[in-house]
């Protein structure tokens, strides 16, 4: 008997050291269960990722299933690879794109070494920021199974994927399918001024393994405690019907407090050097969610997380997820609950509700901005009438800021640069809305919100879909004072009715 328990043991032994030596080594390939639900997303990836902090670089394999919905048949599919855009800073010489990098960018981005289709591996080609992968005839409504191994350099710059003396920034960092638009793929060239990323819905399952002492925030929701190796653990995200996944790796430092508003788990994470003053942001997130649940509709998502970031940028939103200059949370400063309240206002205005956020900036972007000022003027009116204030003297300024030819509407690549992209889109965007909320109030203005917002949601919104629902609750006439707006005549909605 001891000698069957001791040969028992020693197996269970041998097999956990030769488990952890192959988790290590990430040279296996991740598996679903089963093949994934199509119904409501038109792809499921599951990514296994180990991230390397001190050497800012990670090693992935990813698992894609994805159903032809484009309505023919295709013998190519694409994916966006923005993190790409990094790989050769040579490239980016604009004026833009040198505020963009900042004044000492580092090269990255990713480097594959096999890509596979249906289990048989395949050429592939790799043009900037698209990923071109060649098939046989993919039927309509046929689901087909790709698998992609890729090493990750992450850059540094100031931007979104990028990294800190705490921090691992990872956005906009995976393979993701395409969209296709009508008849053609949109080929996304990753533009300096404005967000960047232009994504469908998809289901993400992602194991991250980082150091022990290290600590993650994402999109999605952790499935479990992480699971804990010798000096290593992994963490088990789900993240379904989300346009993009996100994480941003932490050092040890980092905590977080965490408090459930309407059933939504929020996590603000914060540093030993502000933990005093990073209270007051959390204080300003619960309301937020608070606030546009009822005003707008019920957000469909269990968990955000809140995160310092960078000190390059003010803020950006993902789903599930938003990171914010970590200079607010060492301030305490109250003008800075703006950025948070924003921030969240796009979990209505981009995740849930899509655009596309080159050719349409202004759909998310001024409206976030306007719903951020309906918020601040119920809880912290000093903060709403001070930013009300500015809107109404950039607004003032339309005639100079116009001069050559942009608008609220001008699609981001149609910007010289990020000074005017966001006096008119965050400037005078929201100052349209505004006015209209004063001719209207503030309750006509949400029913037509909520309508835009039941109606579109998981779904591409465009102008159109935003002045139906204006229309249907407002009146007729509102169409014609968005378009005098968007095409850089200011007007008061009496001067239209």
């Amino acid at each position: 008997m001891k000698t069957i328990l001791w040969f028992i043991g020693a197996f269970l032994l041998l097999s956990g050291v030769v488990l952890y030596f192959f988790h290590d080594k990430m040279d296996y390939l991740p598996t679903f269960d089963s093949k994934p639900d199509l119904e409501e997303v038109n792809t499921a990836y599951e990514v296994d990722v180990e991230v390397y902090p001190d050497e800012k670089t990670a090693k992935a394999n990813m698992k894609i299933f994805t159903k032809n919905d484009t309505g023919k048949k295709q013998d190519k599919i694409y994916f966006q690879l923005l993190a790409n855009k990094f790989s050769d800073l040579d490239k980016l010489t604009s004026d833009a794109w040198r505020d963009f990098l900042g004044p000492h960018p580092e090269p990255g981005g990713l480097g594959f070494t096999k890509i596979t289709v249906d289990g048989a591996v395949t050429d592939y080609k790799v043009n900037d920021t698209m990923l071109e992968i060649p098939l046989d005839d993919w039927e309509e409504n046929e689901t087909i199974e790709l698998t992609m191994e890729f090493d990750i350099t992450v850059p540094f710059n100031d931007g979104t994927f990028s990294y800190t003396e705490d921090n691992i920034f990872f956005a906009n960092w995976l393979p993701t399918r395409a969209v296709y638009e009508e008849d053609r793929w949109y080929m996304n060239e990753f533009q300096p001024i404005g967000d960047p990323g232009y994504y469908e819905l998809a289901d993400y399952f992602v194991n991250v393994t980082v150091p022990k002492e290290y600590h993650i925030a994402s999109t999605g929701i952790e499935k479990s405690e992480p699971i804990e190796y010798e000096t290593k653990k992994t963490y088990e995200f789900d993240a379904e019907k989300v346009r993009e996944f996100a994480m941003c790796v932490m050092n040890p430092e980092y905590k977080f407090k965490s408090e459930e508003v309407d059933g939504i788990t929020i996590r603000s994470w914060y540093t030993p050097d502000s933990e005093e003053d990073f209270g007051i942001y959390h204080s300003a997130a619960k309301g937020a969610f608070e606030h546009f649940n009822q005003a707008f509709g019920e957000y469909p998502y269990d968990e955000f997380d809140m995160v310092p970031g960078p000190r390059t940028f003010t803020g950006m939103e993902y789903p599930g997820m938003t990171v914010v200059n970590s200079n607010h949370y060492n301030t305490g400063d109250s003008y800075f609950i703006s950025t948070i309240v924003h921030e969240i206002a796009h979990q209505w205005w981009y995740a849930v509700v899509g655009n596309h956020p080159i050719e349409e900036p202004w759909l998310d972007e001024s409206l976030t901005n306007y719903s951020t000022l309906q918020f601040l003027t119920e809880h912290y009116p000093d903060l709403a009438s001070y930013h009300a204030g500015r809107y109404l003297q950039i607004t003032e300024q339309l005639p100079e800021l116009a001069k050559d030819g942009q608008s609220i509407s001008t699609p981001t690549s149609g910007f010289p640069n990020d000074e005017l992209y966001a006096a008119l889109v965050y400037g005078v965007g929201p100052q349209m809305f505004y006015k209209l909320e004063e001719e209207i109030g503030v309750k006509k203005m949400n029913e037509a919100l909520s309508h835009y917002y039941e109606k579109n949601e998981f779904e591409f919104a465009t102008k159109d879909d935003l002045l139906d629902s204006f229309r249907k609750v407002v009146g007729p006439e509102t169409e014609a004072y968005f378009n005098q707006w968007l095409n850089n005549n200011p007007v008061e909605f009496g001067e239209v009715k």
